[in-house]
């Protein structure tokens, strides 16, 4: 057979993709750059979309800082109409909006009632940029930013707390209306330093008192309407140790300070009700405790007592007279104790027993009047001894003493050591060996351990006698007042309004 040699299928296999692949190449090359272009293009986009929108909101975040200061002037200062540019926004746009948010403030169990006062409630209003998802905004005095479901504080607003004391000059926004590109806003004060509290010309709804410091009685709370209401309640979290609520389901954030104590005289409770205490500072710091006890019955029988019944701490302090006045004079002894218990069947009783009202630093009587008087020094340096607790007179049906059933059913520790408070001695004191201590210095180590906030109420007995007439009956407590972020002793809210244009 003639011809050329037939050429073998391997290489034939070879030759032809061999042949092809100069083209597959370029198109896959071609491909490739298409593709990657297109990628490059597409979030190269995006992130120059997002780098001129962060910058954008870096210039708004300037511009209503800028705003913020010229808002103050205006409101809070003397200064004429404000000006001030806010700027080139690109996409976004500035709004006003004089009923974005509201703020109230509320003086909670004001009386022993309950009551509840609202002494301002007021909307705020606002000036927003707004781009996308993103809003920053003046509001309350305050610039604040919120995205992603969440808001955080660019300058801080006119809330001033420090040492118990909350300044708040409340800035309200009037005006409607929006503007974007090169945008210039004025600002006029409409009201100044309109007071709110302190106020003589407003007084309580239940009580003829008027608003004045210092605030006594119940809590304080600041609640804040807004969309912003997360940098809110950051705010107020970092600026008070008060108590946050976070209510999102209406966009609200509170905070709520409680109200100091009494400090000095007062008029005794009636039986049943209580002396409030509140912000005593820690490590024995009672200087003063005296009770003058008055009752036109001659004091015949007294068997009275203030108590504390916590959650996990019990407390009780007990007056009981053996004699009665007679003739213009005294021939008793009287019995000063101390009770004290955590949660089980044990307890630290102190007791100052027979004690002669003509000698003792503790106690005196005045029977020489037509209502006689005792007057008890709980901050004495008459000593007591620790051990059971013990009744002359017994406790009978058990209605003399609050805590009588614990004290009958009980008895007190082996032994106490004092090392709680920097105070104490570390002394140990041992039930049954005659220990004893000053009762000023017994009194305050107990009320450390209660304090800051615990409430002494009355009870008078036995049973449903009446050995005190309360309504003729005082006292005086004085204490070192607490210095924690969480109390308030004196308010002061004043409103100031400006009107706000933008074109």
């Amino acid at each position: 057979m003639s011809g050329r040699p037939r050429v073998p299928l391997v290489y034939r296999v070879v030759r032809d993709r061999t042949a092809q692949t100069s083209p597959i190449a370029v198109i896959l090359l071609l491909a490739i750059t298409v593709v990657g272009t297109t990628t490059v293009v597409a979030f190269g986009g995006v992130a120059l979309e997002e780098t001129k929108q962060e910058s954008r909101l870096t210039r708004a975040e300037h511009s209503m800082t800028l705003f913020d200061s010229r808002v103050a002037i205006s409101a809070l200062g003397e200064g004429d109409t404000q000006y001030v540019d806010l700027g080139g926004t690109g996409g976004g746009s500035y709004v006003i909006d004089d009923d974005s948010a509201w703020i109230r403030i509320t003086h909670k169990n004001y009386t022993d009632d309950g009551d509840d006062e609202v002494l301002y409630n007021e909307s705020l209003g606002s000036v927003e940029y707004r781009d996308g998802d993103t809003r920053i905004a003046y509001e309350g005095g305050g610039v604040w930013r919120t995205q992603d479901g969440g808001s955080t504080m660019v300058s801080p607003p006119e809330f001033h707390y420090r040492g118990a004391t909350l300044t708040l000059p409340i800035v309200r926004l009037s005006g409607d209306g929006s503007a974007s590109g090169g945008v210039r806003a004025s600002v006029s004060a409409t009201e100044r330093a309109r007071r709110v509290y302190p106020n003589e010309t407003a007084s309580y709804t239940t009580i003829p008192d008027s608003y004045d410091n210092p605030v006594s009685n119940g809590t304080v709370i600041v609640a804040v309407h807004s969309d912003h209401y997360k940098g809110w309640a950051s705010f107020f979290e970092s600026r008070t140790e008060g108590n946050v609520t976070v209510y999102d389901s209406n966009k609200t954030a509170s905070v709520e300070l409680e109200t100091l104590g009494l400090v000095g005289e007062f008029q005794m409770p009636n039986e049943g009700t209580s002396l409030d205490v509140r912000g005593m500072a820690g490590d024995h710091n009672v200087s003063t405790f005296t009770i003058t006890l008055s009752n036109d019955q001659h004091l015949q029988n007294m068997e009275w007592g203030m108590y504390y019944d916590g959650d996990q701490k019990d407390l009780e302090l007990h007056v009981q007279a053996d004699d009665k006045c007679k003739s213009g004079s005294y021939d008793g002894t009287f019995d000063l104790t101390l009770y004290y218990a955590t949660e089980d069947d044990k307890y630290h009783g102190w007791q100052a027993k027979n004690l002669d009202p003509d000698t003792s630093d503790a106690v005196s009587i005045d029977c020489t009047t037509s209502n006689p008087e005792v007057t008890v020094d709980f901050t004495s340096s008459e000593q007591m001894t620790y051990g059971d607790i013990q009744s002359d007179k017994g406790f009978g049906n058990q209605n003399k003493w609050h805590f009588a059933p614990e004290i009958v059913d009980g008895s007190a520790y082996d032994s106490v050591t004092f090392d709680e408070h920097t105070a104490d001695s570390g002394q140990t004191y041992h039930k049954g060996d005659g220990d004893t201590a000053e009762m000023a210095f017994v009194v305050n180590h107990y009320f450390s351990l209660v304090s800051p906030q615990f409430e002494l109420t009355v009870t008078d007995g036995p049973g449903n006698s009446q050995s005190v007439d309360e309504s003729g009956s005082s006292g005086e407590l004085v204490y070192d007042q607490a210095e924690g972020g969480q109390f308030i002793t004196f308010l002061h809210v004043t409103e100031n309004e400006v009107e706000v244009r933008v074109e």
